[in-house]
């Protein structure tokens, strides 16, 4: 703060020494050139003051003042390149016949253009220029001053001194401001005398008179250089005697660490030793290389123990895919680990097995469905694949015979309706056939057949295969399309009777005529036929017409996740709904995957951050579960 407080004031005076006031004394041989030259002198607008200059220097090309004067204009607006290369014209103009005060001042403003540009050395050229032809005493101090300020500056503190010095002798009442530059000056000098001086005796390995000399140089300046970082250094060395204590104990506890196979913690202590030694100490680096690979290998094991337990239990649930990604992944690392070889065998087998059970039941439910619609070549070609598959499926042979010599009118469903007491009228093989065909109702997302079959299944043989947890994904699937249908307002008493009576109703209705449906009655009907598609065409025409019907929109949106919709008209529908706070039992799914899509689109503001905090919440609970 002194410095530049001493600084400013010399620079005052030097500006008073050399009487710069922006302007010169003009000298031109053109009336014209002069006459824009003092519009120029007058004009308070810095661009039309630079433009009547340069008109004056059009009619006068070395009009030496014009020049100058523009570099001063530019220089004033921080414009330093061209206020540099207006100066220079000015020197250059008439060589010969420029004067000398004019030439000094014109040397003087170039050296502190120089240095606002980092040109020390042209900076310093230009003064020692001016030096050469300044008589006066005060223009003569201006000039040391300002020199002795650019040594300072660069470091070069005896050239500092030696011009400070000699414009104090010629400064009369302003050597005051010499002195504290010189001060300054000399202040550096003992700071680098010091510093160098520990330099010396650090590389002569004399550390604690070093450290004395670094710690003098600190108190003077505390950010002079990396003084405070030589002494941290200096003082890591004069510890090192205590330091190899220390490292010894260090050592012996981690090998007894990994003695006890207790790696974690012996790979730690190592790393200290090694860090605190620089790397080398006995043979710690060694033995943390071991340690390194035998927690390596510990965690392998517990990774490959881990997928295989993951892969018989999933083995044992009858997930076949995921038994053999499980197993995979163990053989992956270990082609000889355990049975995984045998058991990824019997996971494909199973996966194998059942996708063609569930193809068989599937293309047989074509058929018989082609059929009860008396589309013969359909349920021709349905039935000719389960033939190809399995041709002991069920009574497929008979039942194409049925099809190929039946004409269509004629053709029935072969599934007589189930009697009251099933459980002792129905074979395995009937019961399994139910089964299958409720599988293919409800991956064909007929959730009404698919309960009804699975049903039936239940209370023939509650515990057969999996058809409690079938039974239970159908059922609340229907139920989300029954909430789809009655708008968001599901009634906590509904059973499967009901929805069976309404699937009915929505066969007979269209008979007594469908142009009179509400919206919300078509897009039932396409739902119970489970043309989802269609429904949500009807949801999104009536959204259309009547936006502000908030109530549409959760059915929407139901019919949406079950088509697995993710595009744009998609996530506006469950934005509307989040930012509604609408009620819907699907909140959760709605913002995992609206804020799956703020994470592609990067976005951070307070709506995308309430919606990630909701979705991260929503997956809280879910791992909870």
């Amino acid at each position: 703060m002194k410095r530049k407080l001493a600084l400013l004031k010399f620079r005052v005076f030097a500006l008073c020494a050399l009487a710069v006031s922006g302007a010169v004394m003009a000298q031109s041989q053109s009336p014209q050139a002069m006459t824009w030259f003092k519009l120029g002198l007058t004009e308070q607008d810095p661009q039309k003051k630079i433009a009547a200059y340069m008109k004056a220097l059009e009619l006068d090309p070395q009009f030496v003042e014009a020049y100058y004067n523009v570099g001063m204009a530019f220089k004033k607006q921080q414009d330093y390149r061209r206020a540099e290369q207006y100066l220079h014209k000015a020197l250059a103009a008439k060589p010969e016949k420029i004067k000398t005060d004019t030439k000094l001042q014109i040397l003087f403003e170039l050296a502190t253009t120089y240095k606002k540009l980092g040109k020390a050395d042209d900076a310093e050229e230009a003064l020692g220029g001016a030096k050469g032809i300044a008589m006066e005493p005060a223009m003569k101090a201006a000039i040391a001053f300002e020199l002795g300020r650019l040594f300072y500056d660069g470091g070069k503190y005896p050239a500092a001194l030696a011009e400070l010095r000699a414009g104090r002798g010629i400064a009369g009442a302003n050597q005051g401001q010499f002195d504290s530059l010189i001060q300054l000056a000399e202040n550096e000098m003992e700071l680098q005398r010091l510093f160098e001086t520990a330099e010396k005796a650090k590389a002569g390995g004399n550390w604690r008179g070093a450290k004395a000399l670094y710690e003098q140089v600190r108190a003077k300046n505390a950010g002079y250089k990396d003084a405070s970082a030589k002494i941290a250094e200096l003082d890591a060395l004069l510890n090192a005697e205590t330091q190899k204590n220390t490292l010894a104990v260090l050592y012996d506890q981690a090998v007894k660490q990994a003695g006890e196979d207790n790696f974690e913690l012996a790979i730690k202590n190592f790393e200290s030793v090694l860090q605190e030694s620089g790397g080398n100490y006995k043979d710690a680096k060694t033995r943390l290389e071991t340690a390194r690979q035998q927690l390596a290998l510990k965690q392998q094991n517990e990774e490959l123990e881990n997928h295989y337990a993951a892969g018989l239990a999933a083995l044992k649930a009858r997930n076949w895919t995921r038994a053999i990604v499980a197993f995979e992944n163990v053989l992956n690392r270990d082609r000889n680990y355990r049975d995984a070889r045998k058991r990824l065998a019997e996971s494909k087998s199973g996966l194998e097995r059942e996708s063609t059970e569930t193809s068989v039941a599937r293309y047989y439910a074509e058929g018989v469905a082609a059929m009860n619609k008396g589309d013969r070549d359909r349920a021709l070609a349905a039935f000719e694949k389960v033939r190809k598959i399995d041709s002991n499926y069920r009574e497929v042979t008979t039942l194409m015979a049925e099809v190929e010599n039946a004409s269509p009118n004629k053709m029935i469903s072969p599934s007589p309706a189930m009697p009251a007491d099933a459980a002792s009228a129905v074979s395995p093989t009937g019961i399994d056939s139910l089964y299958r065909l409720g599988v293919v109702a409800a991956d064909e997302k007929n959730w009404v057949q698919a309960v009804i079959n699975l049903e039936k299944v239940r209370m023939l043989q509650p515990d057969y295969r999996d058809v409690i947890n079938r039974l239970a994904e159908a059922r609340a699937n229907l139920a989300l399309v029954s909430q789809a249908v009655y708008e968001g307002q599901t009634g906590a008493g509904s059973n499967i009777s009901t929805y069976v009576g309404g699937a009915a109703a929505l066969l007979v209705l269209p008979l007594l005529g469908f142009a009179m449906f509400s919206p919300a009655a078509r897009a039932r009907f396409q739902l119970f036929r489970g043309n989802y598609p269609a429904a949500a065409r009807i949801y999104e025409k009536a959204l259309t017409r009547q936006p502000k019907k908030v109530k549409l929109y959760p059915a929407l949106a139901s019919v949406y996740l079950t088509l697995g919709r993710n595009d744009e008209n998609a996530i506006k529908v469950y934005k509307t709904i989040l930012q509604l706070n609408l009620n819907t039992r699907h909140r959760d799914e709605m913002s995992t995957i609206v804020a799956q899509n703020y994470l592609i689109e990067g976005r951070t503001d307070s709506d995308a951050i309430e919606v990630l905090e909701s979705a991260l919440k929503a997956e809280q609970r879910r791992q909870g579960q």
